[in-house]
Formats: structure tokens, C-alpha cells, sequence
């Protein structure tokens, strides 16, 4: 019986097929920034870790759809407030999601239906990632504990911010 898998010839077939349609995308439709952005060294250090703290696990899938996806390292990471929107939160993050293929496409085309139908879905992709991290003291907290986002600098008594608007 033959495996429904490729394998020799035909896997590598497959792999270019897959990988000439990432590099095509890129060089006609997709922003040269972005395609740039997607290939650095700071993106491919923090793809894993994004997927990791997430626990490969689509969320949006999980409480929306109410089914389990467990997500592949070739999944995207999507940026809830988007490159073009503003590109200083590429690598917030508190910015990025991991999501499964399909889920992605839903996401894109809810973004995609209107300014309001956006704002919602990146309303709820928030609420999302707050109640999967709520046990676990909150998502800041989570990336705080994997030393991805720097603590918050507190006002207050032996704070250096202690004096910031009065100049002192």
C-alpha cells in the first residue's frame, strides 16, 4: 500500500512547491518591508518562543470553534494590530498570536470585512489571550516570567520615574 505521505522526489517537490509559493507571495503582493521583517534574525528568535508561551496551541480555535488544533512550527503568528497599521508592534509580544492555517484565513477575512469588524475581532483576540492566561496571573505576567517584556516601572517611593514631570 503506498503512503499517502510524499516521500523521496516527490516530498521535495512538495517542499519547493510550498517554499516557491512563500517566495513568490513575498516578492509580488507582499510590503519589501515586511517580507524583509519576516526573514530577520529578531522574527526567528521569537517565532518559537511566541509559539511556545502559547503552548502550540490555537486559542481562537479553542474557544471559539471549541476544538483542540495543536499548531506546527510552519503555522503563522499573527499580529493582532497589523505591520501596515503600525510597524513599531512587530515585535511587541503582547502584539502576536499563534494560529493555525485556517484560523489565520478566518482572521484575515473578518479584518478584511470592515474597519469595525477589525477593531472587534482585535477586541477579541485580546479577551481571548487574557482569560487563557487569567490562572496564570495574566499574560504580562507570563512573558514577564519568560523575561520578554520588562516589568512595569512602578511611581512611587525609590522609583527613578519618581520625578519625571517635574523635571527634578
Amino acid at each position: 500500500m503506498r503512503s499517502p505521505y510524499p516521500t523521496g522526489i516527490d516530498h521535495v517537490r512538495a517542499v519547493r512547491g510550498k517554499a516557491a509559493r512563500h517566495v513568490t507571495y513575498n516578492n509580488t503582493r507582499r510590503d519589501p518591508r515586511a517580507a524583509e521583517f519576516y526573514l530577520s534574525k529578531e522574527w526567528r528568535e521569537l517565532r518559537p518562543v511566541i509559539m511556545s508561551v502559547y503552548e502550540y496551541v490555537d486559542i481562537y480555535a479553542l474557544y471559539v470553534e471549541h476544538q483542540l488544533i495543536t499548531l506546527k512550527d510552519s503555522d503563522p503568528i499573527h499580529h493582532i494590530i497589523e505591520l501596515e497599521e503600525d510597524w513599531e508592534q512587530r515585535l511587541n509580544p503582547l502584539n502576536l498570536i499563534p494560529l493555525s492555517h485556517r484560523t489565520h484565513n478566518t482572521i484575515t477575512a473578518l479584518y478584511k470585512q470592515s474597519n469595525a469588524s477589525m477593531k472587534a475581532t482585535q477586541t477579541q483576540l485580546r479577551s481571548l489571550i487574557d482569560y487563557h492566561f487569567k490562572e496564570a496571573g495574566g499574560y504580562e505576567k507570563v512573558l514577564c516570567d519568560r523575561f520578554l517584556v520588562a516589568p512595569p516601572l512602578f511611581f512611587g517611593e525609590n522609583s527613578p520615574r519618581e520625578n519625571q514631570d517635574t523635571g527634578e
